[in-house]
């Protein structure tokens, strides 16, 4: 059976720990991103602040924002929270935690893992399909909304297995499960629909001005 690890908020809070965490968070965004310049004008105290959080359990609402994000023709619903103290905060997590959950994903667990992004999955699948030629076919789909619906007592339970700090536990529900995932769903699901709507009624067909003014004739 493997052993339980602890202290692991005392090493999240460190403040060396935040101040990498504060780097990596807001890499490449420091120009576009306001709240980010502003926070950097006093960064030090607001990770002196943000350690106190963590090590009291105390922090402010989670304050979820619905905001659209385009890739090419797809567009992408996401609820944001505010870099100060959110962004920086989930990013010290995973720099203590993050080996351990990547050593519990699959190999072929890509995209988001350091290391193993979408270039190095096709090579693995072109790998797969000279290593078993008789499969001819690959199935690529996509899960909707498929984060908002992992259940948290599932996601609890995983944590629980590994770790026996009862205040890191805590965190993890502040930080990460702070939402209500059924709620939250439907609210996104709700304005995602909204905004399909929208774009319909702008794509219907209008008739010109020659059209409403001049009979056929």
């Amino acid at each position: 059976m493997t052993k339980k690890k602890g202290f692991i908020l005392e090493k999240i809070a460190d403040m060396d720990n935040l101040r990498c965490a504060d780097k990596e968070a807001q890499a490449g965004k420091t120009k576009k991103n306001r709240h980010i310049r502003r926070h950097n004008l006093r960064a030090e105290e607001d990770l002196t602040e943000l350690r106190r959080m963590i090590l009291e359990l105390d922090f402010p609402p989670p304050g979820y924002e619905s905001m659209e994000i385009r890739n090419g023709d797809k567009v992408r619903c996401i609820a944001k929270q505010k870099y100060m103290p959110w962004k920086i905060l989930q990013q010290a997590i995973v720099r203590v935690v993050g080996e351990d959950i990547y050593k519990n994903l699959i190999s072929d667990t890509f995209a988001c893992v350091p290391g193993k992004g979408q270039h190095y999955g096709v090579e693995r699948m072109k790998m797969m399909l000279r290593r078993y030629p008789e499969y001819k076919w690959f199935w690529k789909t996509d899960l909707k909304k498929f984060y908002l619906s992992v259940p948290h007592a599932l996601t609890m339970a995983t944590f629980e297995r590994k770790y026996k700090d009862k205040k890191f536990l805590k965190l993890i529900e502040i930080a990460v499960l702070n939402y209500d995932s059924g709620e939250e769903l439907l609210n996104i699901l709700k304005y995602e629909n909204e905004r399909k709507k929208r774009l319909a009624n702008r794509r219907r067909y209008k008739p010109t001005y020659r059209e409403l003014c001049c009979e056929p004739g």
